[in-house]
C-alpha cells in the first residue's frame, strides 16, 4: 500500500500531508472520475475532471465540483489507450481528499488533492494490485 510516512491510525492528517512531498510527481493530464459519499445525506456524488499531476501516493485533479477535505474518494483514470485496440490502461484507486480548492465565482476551475491508499491498475489481460 502506498502511504505517506505521516500517518495516524490509518488517517492522514490534512495539514501534515500538505507539506510532505516524499514522492516524485509526474505532470500527467488524463480523464478522471471521482466518487464519494455526501456527509450530510449519504448520497453518492460523482464528478468528471482531469489530473494535473500524479505520483505513487497521490494526485491532483481539476474539477468543477470538489469533494470536501477528509472524505474518502474513489478515483478512476484512463492512463493510456492502445492504438487500434479497445484495450486501455486504467487506474482505479481509493483514497482520501487532503486539500480542496473550490472553483472561483469568476468561473475558474477548482481542484483537489487526494492521497491514494489502494491502487489497482488494469491493462491488457491482467490486474495489478499495488498495495
Amino acid at each position: 500500500m502506498f502511504r505517506s510516512q505521516v500517518e495516524l491510525n490509518g488517517e492522514v492528517p490534512p495539514r501534515a500531508m500538505a507539506n510532505v512531498r516524499n514522492t516524485v510527481r509526474y505532470k500527467l493530464e488524463v480523464p478522471a472520475v471521482s466518487r464519494w459519499k455526501d456527509k450530510r445525506n449519504g448520497d453518492e456524488q460523482s464528478v468528471e475532471g482531469r489530473t494535473r499531476d500524479i505520483s505513487t501516493s497521490g494526485a491532483f485533479i481539476y474539477a468543477q465540483v470538489c469533494p470536501p477535505e477528509g472524505v474518502a474518494v474513489r478515483v478512476d483514470m484512463v492512463l493510456a489507450t492502445i492504438a487500434s485496440s479497445v484495450r486501455s490502461i486504467r487506474l482505479n484507486a481509493k483514497g482520501r481528499v487532503v486539500r480542496s480548492e473550490q472553483p472561483t465565482s469568476g468561473g475558474g476551475t477548482g481542484g483537489f488533492a487526494v492521497v491514494l491508499e489502494r491502487v489497482l491498475m488494469h491493462g491488457g489481460d491482467g490486474i495489478l494490485d499495488m498495495e
